[in-house]
């Protein structure tokens, strides 16, 4: 199981640095569209970057931030459970059932790279092409599937998460 949480850990922090990149390319193309407009210049196609930026930006994020229980989840029924396994196993069939959502949407995914690459679909003005964007997206979020189907086994399993070890009834 160790090994598991390894790999996955090492993909996450590995892809979660292409998100920050992409977040960070995305303020640096608005201060300098800003600063640039100030002086009447205008960059055609920073809206298209835009869009094409936010995909790894925040699919990657979502990812990154359920593998470091970042992300926001609704806790206030299980809190209130003191006997550690029951809160646990709650937690991860949760999450679970939670996890077959985004699979619905990584299938929608898929399926609609796999019909706009047919296409050729290129992104306004400057012509890049999405096919790449939108597979970054399915695989992404494929990966935060993983992440959550494999935090629910192990909290059934009564393997806590990091996050569950900070809970203050957390018992071994």
């Amino acid at each position: 199981m160790q090994a598991i949480d390894t790999i996955l850990r090492r993909i996450s922090d590995a892809v979660g640095v292409v998100g920050v990149l992409a977040i960070f390319s995305l303020m640096v193309l608005t201060v300098v569209t800003v600063l640039f407009r100030a002086l009447h210049i205008a960059f055609p196609g920073t809206y298209s970057i835009s869009e094409l930026l936010l995909i790894p930006a925040v699919s990657i994020s979502v990812a990154y931030a359920a593998l470091h229980n970042e992300h926001t989840r609704a806790t206030l029924f299980v809190d209130r459970i003191r006997k550690t396994r029951p809160r646990l196993a709650i937690h991860g069939a949760m999450l679970i059932v939670g996890s077959l959502f985004w699979i619905a949407v990584v299938w929608a995914t898929i399926r609609e790279a796999i019909r706009r690459g047919a296409q050729n679909e290129l992104s306004p003005i400057i012509n890049v092409p999405v096919a790449p964007f939108r597979w970054s997206m399915a695989a992404a979020l494929a990966l935060l599937c993983i992440i959550l189907l494999w935090q629910g086994y192990k909290l059934l399993r009564g393997i806590p998460t990091d996050g569950e070890r900070a809970h203050p009834d957390y018992t071994e």
